[in-house]
């Protein structure tokens, strides 16, 4: 058995993009009608943001998860024109299909990079969000985060530019997820040479990127509605599961086995601890023989050395801190909508609640490979699934229905 490491808005490496593919696409998933028909408020609708937005699902992204977004789906409720940068099949980069084969979609032969199915980089775009941004992307042309996609998808202008293009009425803003995650999801909250760039953005670095994008966009674009959401915490994800739940499960140890393909050690300061294991990522470097084929729930634990105990946990400390930065971006992030006027979406009440349902399910399904992370969580461990892309939209919906009068109905 195999079992695929995925890392977080990796991008594939695509070369240099000279060129976009152009052929006929589906415009009725594109355009609306000139009236919409939640009212003229939606008349030009545009979603900034980074992967989630972008449609990005089990580590790639194509037509056909772009299609699931829940900006999407919102703009379907407006009965409004949406146009996106439809990415080939089998993306760019093409999805996970099967996380114990690895195979993607497109199999052995894909390419990394499919390029574009509709025109090119200066097309008006609905759906400017690119993979990989970071808080300080969207009103910045070129930052350390940015990618080949950047470039696809924007042309050489900040998202923030691209959707002042569209001339908007409405906007979704999610952004922030980035300066956390990767830090989140490898225990390396502090940056370390060799381990981790650690969390990206201070409060107050945070706050500045954060202005200056709502200044930018709603200074390009007066009088201009819509919904700020906040950042997503990260212990909610399914790749993170208890060490205290591993050690006390043998059918959990011998799936830990099986996945790795070397017996794992279970170290005893896992049991009863709150620590969170990333263990795809523990799977995936016990494979590629760069960590010890062990769990241990902390450092320290006699004749093993760091990082091991750091690298891929977040201890019950580090969890807090974690957890208090991005509730510190959450309360600023709330506060500029209401200052703006704006609606504001918490997505962590849907996540937590998921998460003690075990909806988001507490330990990945090693023995699936195509459901690993539950129905709501895609094949990353990461990104929403289409499914929880509706749940998403649906609550989004009566936010702005109340806070700005519409009657936007429900997916069904």
């Amino acid at each position: 058995m195999m079992y695929r490491m995925t890392n977080l808005v990796r991008v594939a490496a695509v070369g240099a993009l000279v060129a976009f593919a152009a052929c006929d696409v589906d415009k009725r998933d594109l355009f609306g009608p000139t009236t919409p028909v939640g009212g003229d408020i939606f008349r030009s609708y545009v979603a900034i943001g980074n992967s989630i937005t972008a449609g990005f699902q089990s580590n790639g992204i194509n037509d056909s998860t772009q299609r699931q977004s829940y900006a999407l789906l919102l703009a379907r409720q407006m009965g409004t024109r949406f146009a996106y940068p439809s990415l080939s099949l089998p993306g760019c980069p093409p999805p996970i299909a099967n996380t114990q084969t690895g195979a993607l979609v497109g199999g052995a032969s894909a390419p990394p990079c499919a390029l574009r199915t509709n025109a090119s980089s200066t097309d008006i775009l609905n759906n400017v969000a690119v993979p990989g941004a970071r808080v300080l992307d969207p009103a910045s042309r070129t930052t350390a985060a940015s990618n080949p996609l950047t470039t696809f998808i924007l042309g050489g202008k900040t998202q923030v530019e691209k959707a002042l293009d569209a001339k908007p009425t409405f906007a979704s803003v999610w952004i922030g997820n980035n300066d956390v995650l990767v830090a989140g999801l490898s225990g390396i909250l502090v940056p370390t040479p060799g381990l981790g760039q650690g969390i990206i953005s201070t409060q107050a670095q945070f706050q500045v990127s954060y202005d200056s994008l709502i200044s930018q966009l709603t200074g390009g674009a007066p009088g201009l509605k819509g919904v700020l959401i906040g950042v997503a915490q990260v212990a909610n994800l399914p790749s993170l599961s208890a060490g205290g739940l591993i050690a006390a499960s043998t059918a959990i140890q011998a799936g830990l086995t099986a996945a790795a393909g070397v017996p794992v050690t279970v170290l005893p300061n896992c049991t009863g601890s709150t620590a969170l294991i990333n263990v795809p990522s523990l799977i995936g470097a016990i494979r590629a023989k760069t960590h010890p084929a062990l769990v241990s729930c902390g450092l320290g634990f006699p004749g093993v050395p760091a990082p091991v105990g750091d690298i891929f946990v977040l201890d019950p400390v580090e969890q807090t801190t974690l957890s208090t930065v991005i509730s510190g971006y959450n309360a600023y992030i709330k506060g500029k909508a209401d200052a703006i006027g704006f609606a504001f979406y918490d997505p962590n009440v849907l996540f937590a609640a998921k998460r003690a349902s075990g909806e988001i399910p507490p330990f990945p399904n090693l023995a699936s490979a195509t459901a690993t992370f539950g129905t709501l969580i895609s094949l990353d461990g990461v990104h929403p699934s289409g499914a929880a892309h509706i749940l998403i939209a649906n609550e989004i919906i009566p936010l702005i229905n109340a806070k700005y009068g519409t009657t936007l109905r429900p997916i069904q």
